[in-house]
């Protein structure tokens, strides 16, 4: 699965994972995951497997990035067959 760039993106904006979960209207729980590419929301878990992309849309328009920015390049172009 891609190593999202939330997190990174959010923290350079000056966001923290409270203020990201409010602005993009998505659960906590959720946030967590997508902060730190994990199944289970906590920094140590397993990576996540499936990403849900109104989520990521929702977390694209409060960083003000495309939905591709927050994935790193690499792991975009290795999805491109998948979105085909």
């Amino acid at each position: 699965m891609p190593n999202l760039r939330i997190r990174e993106l959010a923290e350079g904006q000056g966001l923290n994972i409270s203020q990201l979960q409010r602005k993009a209207d998505i659960t906590m729980g959720t946030a967590r995951r997508y902060w730190y590419n994990t199944r289970d929301g906590k920094a140590d878990g397993f990576p996540l497997e499936e990403l849900n992309l109104p989520v990521l849309k929702a977390i694209a328009d409060v960083l003000g990035v495309k939905v591709r920015d927050l994935l790193n390049e690499e792991d975009w172009l290795a999805l491109q067959p998948e979105l085909a």
